[in-house]
């Protein structure tokens, strides 16, 4: 097992309870002592709340959930998103990253998480990880008046599992994990969905298998895992043991791997049938443009419908193309295809289509005996025309007649950064 372990100085950083502490920074609030939450009103009570202060999650007010469920707090301020002030802060921050290391030593997770790979600047700053953390915490904090806290490991996966079980109970905000750790820190975790990278599903399947603790996957079978749960149960096992070998600077030994592109929504009201295809039209060119964004295509198309909160239910239900494709034209139909078979007269309010099984986008693919060749690559290169356009004057410069009709979302939703008021 040792073989398997490297050995590297990392930092995760999470900017704490990010939105309401940016709202509070905007308006001169201390997020530990304010009682605010970021979610708009506009919407109604069914409005997600996208995040609340540190002061309220001390009082018990779960940082995700609907404004409805929202106790009675007396003084509570009810901030409305404004997402490019969030990611104007979010670069402000990682601008402070690059005062410590190079570009190529991080590796920004999310809008208000990022790992710090020191390994090379130990000798330079002549200091213990720790209070190199503390000195990027403090000037996080003294630039922005954002509140952080960090994890520290000898990997990737160790310094997020010291932030997420340790460090935001740590009284200085900082937590470490390293090998020697793993059994008395990771191995007594529990539910298993505690552990990053378990969800709920995965972590009933587990239990089905005897494994209700981190250090029962790290002593159970490899074998086993890996009949039960592919590839990902041979990585589970190693993550159980601390084991990940990335290196944020290695290009081919960190980087995500893509498996699906996707794009989901809740409607702002009811939609019949008859008025839902406009939706799964946009949607449809939506997931298109992002494969074509990311040079994929795709295999597998899954189509989710939820019916209205009044009956309740849905269905989820996907197709296999016949050739790997990021036309819309040809998502469109395994789209319609799927909602007409499976489609039973209700009301709708939520639509999700995600993309799989994806593959590079070559120049080159099978041509039908009987497929007009000429017509596809005129198709192709209107869809690039289109890429181009929109990236440069916006996604509402080029639209289908269909997103003016009244049941469509997209010049909306165009609006929004994040899905939100920007």
């Amino acid at each position: 097992m040792d073989a398997y372990k490297i050995h590297r100085d990392i930092l995760c950083i999470d900017l704490k309870s990010f939105f309401a502490s940016v709202e509070c920074a905007l308006r001169g609030l201390d997020p530990f002592n304010t009682p605010l939450i970021v979610a708009d009103k506009g919407r109604g009570g069914g409005s997600i709340v996208l995040a609340v202060t540190p002061y309220l999650k001390a009082r018990g007010v779960p940082s995700r959930c609907r404004l409805h469920e929202i106790p009675k707090i007396k003084d509570l301020i009810i901030a409305t998103p404004r997402m490019r002030s969030y990611v104007a802060f979010s670069e402000q921050i990682t601008k402070i990253y690059l005062r410590y290391v190079a570009p190529e030593d991080i590796h920004i997770y999310s809008i208000d998480e990022a790992f710090l790979d020191l390994t090379a600047y130990r000798k330079y700053y002549q200091k213990p990880l720790g209070m190199i953390a503390r000195d990027i915490l403090d000037d996080i904090y003294d630039t922005t008046k954002i509140p952080a806290t960090c994890g520290i490991g000898d990997t990737l996966l160790l310094s997020k599992l010291a932030l997420d079980l340790y460090s935001k109970k740590a009284s200085d905000g900082i937590a470490a994990m390293h090998y020697e750790d793993v059994e008395t820190m990771l191995w007594p975790i529990q539910p298993l969905s505690k552990m990053w990278g378990i969800g709920t599903r995965m972590e009933k399947r587990l239990n089905a298998l005897g494994m209700y603790k981190v250090g029962d996957i790290a002593q159970g079978s490899k074998k086993l895992l890996k009949k039960h749960f592919g590839v990902i149960g041979e990585e589970l096992f190693y993550h159980a043991h601390g084991i990940d070998m990335s290196i944020i600077s290695d290009p081919h030994g960190y980087r995500h791997t893509m498996k699906t592109v996707g794009l989901g929504q809740t409607l702002f009201k009811d939609y019949e049938g008859k008025t839902i295809p406009t939706i799964l039209l946009e949607m449809t060119d939506e997931v298109a443009e992002k494969l074509r964004f990311v040079k994929q295509r795709a295999r597998t198309i899954h189509l989710g419908i939820g019916y209205s909160k009044k009956v309740g239910g849905g269905f989820s239900r996907q197709m296999t193309l016949e050739q790997a494709s990021n036309d819309p034209e040809t998502l469109l139909e395994a789209v319609f295809s799927l909602f007409l078979k499976h489609y039973d007269d209700a009301p709708i309010r939520r639509v999700s289509i995600r993309a799989s099984h994806l593959t590079i986008d070559e120049d080159f693919t099978q041509i039908g005996f009987f497929e007009n060749t000429a017509q596809k690559s005129a198709r192709k290169a209107l869809w690039q025309n289109i890429d181009i356009i929109r990236k440069r004057y916006g996604k509402q410069s080029v639209l289908r007649l269909a997103s003016l009709l009244e049941s469509g979302t997209l010049k909306t939703r165009a609006a929004l950064v994040g899905g939100h008021r920007a």
